[in-house]
Formats: structure tokens, sequence, C-alpha cells
């Protein structure tokens, strides 16, 4: 071993937001560069690790020092990331160091001032982790000497690690997203109005995230080279973590996962018959639907009703449904936005079910329906109800019909919802209660699309992959995987000029007037009632394109996203990991 690289996350082999994304798009490139020598470090949660760890014998240039770290508590899992490229990886066992938590925070506000009185599991389990990884790391380091060593660390969950102990690396801290940017903008507060006269510490204590933002800080000064993932992120981390940016490292994706433009196209026409179909079933048992001329838009992520633009696009809708004429198609919005719940409606569930009984009932008829057809029309015979069935066969459809349940209101959402969802209230306030007048329709999926989730049954990919729009106004998204995605699927995007995506693409090339792809609503600096008119013209335009636009739009939509492609923003990492292997060496 010549070199040696380690990136180190919260989110290795644990899925819980974009940085797997990143982390695990990116691994293969990464790889390819530094084969054997890069390794990547998380946290070992056994509850998770199982589903997507494999564990093996260490080498042993690395069994010495797990043994090692073993006797200080620390039991360290080595073995391969269940993923396409099976990139080597070390978990740690933090589970001694998170009874002695409250020490943990003692040494950190002794050394550092961060005050965590008042944090929860959110924070102790990061800590504790980063405390047994420093442990750990050190003593690698140690017998690893003349080796040149780099440690990146991603998000403040990490951070904590250069802040227990002096690393013999070169360190690099990557923030995503600094802890009071996202809080006081899922509080209400644009803080592209605050920036520059903010007071970051005060306003972290106000908002009582004084822990995560300190540690943040606090890594981002001592980290070797410190970098974001935009240039929009860079002017927010400069300013509430009071360090320079070093380097800026657009996120990636895997273009090659999306499929070419036939398959694309193959797979819109596929599923968005599946959609159709569950749509049609989730409002027959009310009124009759016309599916003829319809289209689905949808919006989907964590639900931060504020960051993520959910509450804009559901303004938005409620506009759109006084907009649209009978001469528009009837637009049926989905709101793929995972959230507590009380469990499947039981009647949208049951008519389901009934419904897809009823079609395989037909399916299997059809054959003798049509001889039964051929045979009226040569015999020039009446066909009628009575004749295509038989008796037997009527009296089980009508028996299967006569299940068919229903509520005196038709449901918003596949699932029972909690009194109190943000969401279905802003839906009633804009007044979006699927009557058979309404020309946009709502269908709130509260739950991870998937297959066999008994609704749509279709995986998040196949899902948006049959949608005519999806649209994603944020309010805060240093990145946004999300558009980037939708928008590699070749479906037409909307995003905001808030995201590190649009940035990127703006510096990158020229939108087409025309037909854009993807469009950018504006947020910086404009009031909320300004982007939902922006945006409502926009879906209403989209509505309004015949199909040879759309398509065009799509087309357009998948080039620009394809620009996000690991093969040209994979440089950036090179650079970076060239200037931190060249400051080792010049440190010797």
């Amino acid at each position: 071993m010549d070199k040696l690289l380690i990136e180190a996350s919260w989110e290795v082999a644990n899925k819980v937001g974009g940085i797997y994304t990143v982390i695990k798009t990116k691994a293969p490139y990464i790889q390819r560069i530094f084969s054997e020598n890069y390794f990547l470090l998380g946290p070992h949660l056994p509850n998770v690790s199982y589903l997507e760890f494999s564990e093996i014998s260490p080498p042993e240039i690395f069994q010495e020092a797990i043994e090692e770290a073993e006797k200080m508590g620390v039991k360290v899992h080595y073995g391969e990331w269940l993923i396409n490229s099976k990139p080597k990886c070390f978990l740690v066992d933090y589970s001694h160091y998170l009874e002695k938590v409250n020490a943990l925070k003692y040494e950190l506000w002794a050394n550092y001032r961060i005050d965590s009185l008042r944090t929860g599991d959110d924070y102790n389990h990061p800590i504790a982790w980063s405390k047994a990884s420093a442990l750990f790391l050190k003593i690698l380091g140690e017998k690893l000497k003349g080796i040149p060593k780099v440690l990146h660390l991603q998000e403040w969950l990490s951070g904590a690690i250069i802040l227990f102990e002096e690393l013999p690396f070169i360190t690099i801290f990557t923030t995503h997203a600094t802890v009071l940017g996202r809080t006081l903008s899922e509080s209400g507060v644009n803080i592209w109005d605050i920036l520059s006269s903010i007071q970051p510490d005060k306003e972290a204590y106000n908002y009582k995230v004084e822990a995560k933002h300190m540690v943040e800080k606090m890594a981002a000064k001592k980290a070797h080279f410190f970098t974001t993932i935009s240039n929009v992120l860079k002017n927010e981390a400069e300013t509430i973590l009071e360090k320079k940016v070093d380097f800026v490292l657009p996120n990636g994706i895997d273009v090659s996962r999306f499929g070419t433009i036939e398959e694309i196209s193959y797979m819109h026409s596929k599923n968005r018959e599946i959609i159709k179909d569950f749509v049609l079933y989730f409002f027959s048992p009310f009124y009759k639907v016309e599916l003829k001329k319809s289209l689905f838009y949808f919006i989907s992520g964590r639900k931060e009703i504020r960051n993520k633009g959910i509450d804009i696009f559901i303004r938005s809708l409620g506009e759109l449904n006084k907009r649209l004429t009978e001469k528009d198609p009837t637009i049926f919005a989905f709101i793929f936005v995972p959230s507590d719940n009380l469990g499947p409606n039981p009647i949208i569930l049951n008519n389901l079910n009934i419904y897809r009984n009823l079609e395989e009932k037909i399916e299997g008829l059809i054959p003798e329906i049509k001889s039964r057809l051929v045979h009226f029309l040569i015999h020039k015979e009446k066909i009628q109800e009575e004749t295509i069935f038989t008796q037997e066969e009527f009296l089980e459809i009508q028996q299967l019909m006569k299940q068919i349940q229903k509520d005196k209101e038709v449901p918003l959402s596949t699932h029972l919802l909690k009194k109190d969802d943000e969401i279905l209230a802003l839906l009633k306030i804009v007044k979006l209660f699927n009557k058979p007048e309404d020309r946009v329709k709502v269908i709130y999926y509260p739950i991870y699309l998937r297959p066999g989730d008994g609704f749509l049954n279709l995986s998040y990919e196949d899902a948006i992959s049959g949608m005519h729009l999806g649209v994603f106004p944020s309010l805060y998204e240093p990145w946004g995987y999300t558009p980037l995605e939708t928008s590699l699927a070749g479906v037409i995007t909307v995003t905001s000029d808030l995201t590190g995506f649009s940035d990127y693409l703006k510096s990158m090339a020229e939108f087409n007037k025309e037909y854009p792809g993807i469009y950018v609503v504006q947020r910086k600096g404009k009031r909320d009632i300004e982007t939902v008119d922006e945006l409502t013209n926009i879906m209403l335009g989209i509505a309004k394109l015949p199909r040879s636009l759309r398509v065009q739009n799509k087309l357009e939509a998948r080039r620009l996203a394809s620009l996000c492609s690991w093969d040209n923003l994979i440089k950036n990492y090179i650079d970076l990991y060239s200037a931190a292997f060249q400051k080792y060496e010049s440190s010797l």
C-alpha cells in the first residue's frame, strides 16, 4: 500500500438521506483511481448493517490495529459494502462509548466549548461513534507510519472524529447543508434575507441546534481542507461556519443506471398505464374520471414543508385548479412524502383489490368473450350485456361489484392520517377536496414507494418514470438529487434558483427557451405569492403543451441532467485528493 484514502460518513451502508446516494454512486469512480487504497468508514448498526454489509477477514496490514482497538472497547467490523462495486469498509461498533456519552460531551465542552445540554439520541449516537472511530483511526495511523494518509469526513456527524483525537492524516471536511441554515429555513426564515447580518452562534442557541452547529463549525475550522457541494452552499457556509471554502464538489450521478432514451420511453409508457389503472380504481367508486386526457404531476422528498417547497407546490395546485378549463387535461398530482400515518385506508385498499380481482376475472374470460363476439358479428346477432356474459359469469361480476365501499367524501390520501397532518391541512386550505368538478385531483402517498405496497406497487424509480412533471420548488436545497434523478428519468422537471443543481446547470449550459426541459422558479428575493404565481404559470403551460413539445422537453431535461454525470464531476474530487496528498508530502 503506497497511500491510504478513508472516507467517513454516518451513511456508509446506512441509508438515511442524500449523502448515502453521493457516496454510493461516487465510490466506483474513486475505486478506479485509488484501487485497493480506498476505504469507507461508517457505523455498525446491527439492525441495519446486516442488510448492506458482508464481513470478511481483514488484511494483515489492518489486523493488528483492529485487535488493539478492541482492547479499548472499539470493535471494528471489516468487510464489503454490498453495492455493485463492493468497496471495502470499516464499520465501527460504538456501543461501549454510547454508555459514556456524557463524558464525551464534557470532553467537547472542555476543549471546544460545545454546549450539548439540550441534545438527544440524534446527537449522542454520532458523537459516540465519532469517539470510537477516532480511537481506531489513531491506532491505524500510527501502525501505517510513512504511508501518505487522507481522511475525508462527510457532515457534522463524522466531523467530531477530528475533535476527539489528533490524527496522523490530512483531513477534509465536507458539509452538504449547514445545520443552522437548514433549521432556519424550515422554521420559515429566508436565510438569504438575513445572511449578511446573521450572528450564527446566537441563532443556533435560539433554535436549539447549538451542539450540532458547533461540532460542524469546529470541524470545518480544524480540517486541513473545507469543502461544500455547491456555490449556493459555499456562500452560506463561509458566513455561518466562519471558514473559507477550499473546494466545491458538485454531486454527480451514475447516468447509466437510468437507461437509454428508448428504454426510458418504454418504461414511461408501461408505468403510465399502471398509474392510470391505480387512479381509475382510486376514484371510480365515487365518480367517473376521464384519463384519456390527463397528466400526472408529482413532488417527493422528506417532509420538510418549507425547505422542500411542498407548501408552494400545494398552493400552486390550488391556483392551477382555478385556471384549468374543461378543454385542458385533468391533472392528477401525487405527493410522495413519507409521513406519520395510521395505516392504509381500508376502504381504498378493499376497492383496489376488488377492481384487480375484477380485472383478473375479465382477463380470464377474454378468449371466450372474443369467441362469442365473433359469433355474434358473423351471424349479425344483437350484442347485449347478457349475451356477452353467461348468467353465472354476470352474477360473479355483480357479487364483486357489490363489495365496493365508499365514504361520504372522496379520500385525499392512500392512508389514514392524523388530524394535525400539515400536508392535509394545506390541501384543505387551498380547497383541493377531489370533487368531481376539480380539474386538479390529489393523491397524498405518505409511505415510501415499493413493489407490493398494496397501492401503486411500484418502486420510486418506476413510479416517477410514468409521470409527466416533477415539481421541486425548494427554499433550501444545497444540491438537489431529487430533481436531478427526475430529469435523468426523462421527466420534465421544475426546480428553484436556490438549489445547487440549478446553479451548476446555469454555469454549464444555456437553457432552451422553447423547451427548457428543466424549469427554474425564482425564490431568492421573491415573496411566496410571487413564486406561487410563477409556478402556477409553468404548470399551466405544461398542461397546455402539445405532445410533441412535451417530448422535446423530456429529451432536453435528460440532456441537461447528463451534465451532472460522475464522469464529468469526479475530476473535482481528483483535484481535491491530489492537493491533500501533496499537503501530506510537504508536511513531512
